[in-house]
């Protein structure tokens, strides 16, 4: 394997801006500056994903990704880092490096994608990680995923298809954005939901977060759209909105 394969730490500086930067106006340039940045390290990754002797460089290159981010996490100091690092670290492997990877035109990227979605499992107990492509990631930002809502139903070990996710989906997309100020509402809502479901994960009360989420706002809202109370269901997603920005984004970059 090339030198420049044995040493993944370039991939991951800036970590935690790229993460900030996570959002629908500013994930597809900082996505291609990552890209160029590591033109030369995803270059030589497809090259050696053609060659002769594949599977053992896609088992050599997957111990050198997992080797190197269980370096960033013990080196990260105190409990707490460690441990929000591990979070910084899902987050930048599911929506950089997995997709920088997928972005070969290589029949085996995929194939080393899944070798590392795999490892990661097995080496961080509790962080399934998952490869997608920077294409479907970009699709759903114009699709408009329900970022809290998903995190939420996770969190309550409930499918991503589930009735109450898909009943707060079409509450959105048939109602709330027809109403007046609701498309612009909706907008602000999925430029602010990836970092404030990032920093939710960051902290030691997740679980219960989530489950505040659900009883305070999802249920109620979900309860009022099946009895016909639209527009009320709308003030209580605004108070949502309003609550999880103030304590987020609001209070986090005062912290800083």
């Amino acid at each position: 394997m090339k030198d420049i394969l044995k040493n993944p730490a370039p991939l991951f500086e800036g970590l935690e801006y790229k993460l900030r930067n996570f959002k629908k106006d500013t994930y597809q340039e900082m996505f291609r500056e990552y890209m160029e940045q590591n033109q030369a390290f995803f270059e030589e990754l497809n090259r050696q994903l053609s060659g002769e002797d594949c599977e053992a460089f896609i088992a050599d290159f997957t111990a050198e990704i997992i080797a190197c981010a269980k370096d960033m996490t013990e080196n990260a100091g105190s409990k707490v880092k460690r441990e929000s690092m591990q979070l910084n670290l899902n987050m930048f492997m599911a929506i950089y490096f997995l997709p920088a990877v997928l972005e070969g035109e290589q029949r085996r990227a995929k194939e080393l994608a899944d070798a590392i979605c795999e490892a990661w499992g097995s080496a961080f107990k509790g962080n399934n990680i998952k490869g997608a492509g920077y294409k479907d990631i970009q699709a759903g930002f114009h699709s408009r995923l329900c970022y809290v809502t998903t995190a939420v139903c996770r969190s309550l070990n409930k499918p991503e298809d589930c009735y109450e996710l898909n009943l707060l989906k079409n509450y959105r997309d048939q109602y709330l954005t027809n109403t007046e100020g609701g498309e612009e509402l909706v907008a602000k809502y999925y430029d602010i939901a990836p970092t404030i479901v990032k920093r939710i994960n960051q902290s030691d009360s997740a679980g219960k977060i989530y489950k505040n989420i659900w009883e305070k706002y999802l249920k109620p809202c979900i309860a009022l759209i099946e009895n016909g109370e639209n527009e009320e269901c709308g003030r209580t997603y605004i108070r949502m909105v309003e609550e999880l920005r103030r304590q987020y984004l609001v209070t986090s970059d005062r912290e800083k």
